[in-house]
């Protein structure tokens, strides 16, 4: 990764944190001069990724998203394990074709899949999305076609659920799924501790003809109430360095195509 991409992901790290970025702090945090981090945020703007505003910068959506997002679980579990879940979305931008149709689920790894895929501006790609915050990163991407479903909002992950959801996601298909869980168990599969959003999660997966999950080391082997699916529907996981080689091996095991990253 070049450096100015890791300033670029650190930058927009701190903005979804914070909701607001000083440019003498990125300065000193990220050691380099302050002309270099006025080009940051100048290029930034320029992709519609944040908004500039005297001595720093402010997202784009900083009226609605963020800040409607400031004390929710989302915004926790976003700050936490950063660079696996980056490095995870960079892997599966890899996966991603031009031409591509694309379902991305609720979630903070699928949140930077789509800043990745926002970044890059892959030709001709269509994304349908459950999740009303990952709608909003891609809104302005040009050349996606961007589909949002109906249903019932679950604002702790931005989810929209039930039958609305449901009905919404059977009417399509997609060539991959890209799908955060809370659980991945080489025996139990996909469990999540919502039954809606379970719901929803299955759904996905059932019309999609390659379902890739993007899991941390901590949600490996981990058991949650409601089934999503079981570990035969999964085509390829991938995690990060710190993921046990035993639990990797018994994934294998089970057919599950596994990168760590």
């Amino acid at each position: 990764m070049s450096d100015a991409t890791k300033r670029t992901d650190f930058i927009l790290q701190e903005l979804m944190t914070n909701g607001r970025v000083l440019a003498e702090d990125l300065s000193q945090s990220l050691q380099v001069n302050s002309s270099t981090i006025r080009r940051d945020l100048e290029k930034l703007e320029r992709q519609n990724l944040l908004r500039r505003v005297h001595g720093g910068a402010i997202p784009m959506d900083s009226l609605s998203y963020s800040t409607y997002a400031e004390d929710l679980t989302f915004q926790k579990n976003m700050s936490k394990l950063t660079d696996e879940k980056n490095r995870i979305a960079q892997e599966a931008l890899r996966l991603i074709q031009p031409g591509d149709t694309l379902a991305l689920s609720p979630g903070t790894t699928t949140t930077h899949l789509a800043r990745h895929i926002r970044r890059a501006q892959i030709p001709n790609l269509t994304v349908v999305t459950n999740a009303v915050n990952i709608a909003m990163e891609l809104a302005q991407v040009p050349g996606l076609t961007l589909t949002l479903t109906g249903g019932f909002l679950l604002p702790d992950f931005f989810a929209l659920v039930g039958p609305m959801a449901e009905q919404s996601l059977s009417q399509m298909f997609v060539a991959k799924a890209f799908i955060g869980v809370t659980g991945i168990s080489p025996k139990y599969g996909l469990t999540g501790p919502n039954q809606l959003e379970a719901l929803t999660h299955r759904v996905t997966i059932q019309r999609s003809q390659q379902t890739i999950v993007l899991a941390d080391h901590t949600k490996l082997g981990n058991v949650a109430l409601h089934t999503i699916a079981p570990i035969t529907a999964i085509y390829s996981l991938i995690t990060d360095s710190d993921a046990s080689p035993e639990i990797l091996a018994a994934f294998e095991e089970a057919s599950v195509r596994v990168t760590k990253v």
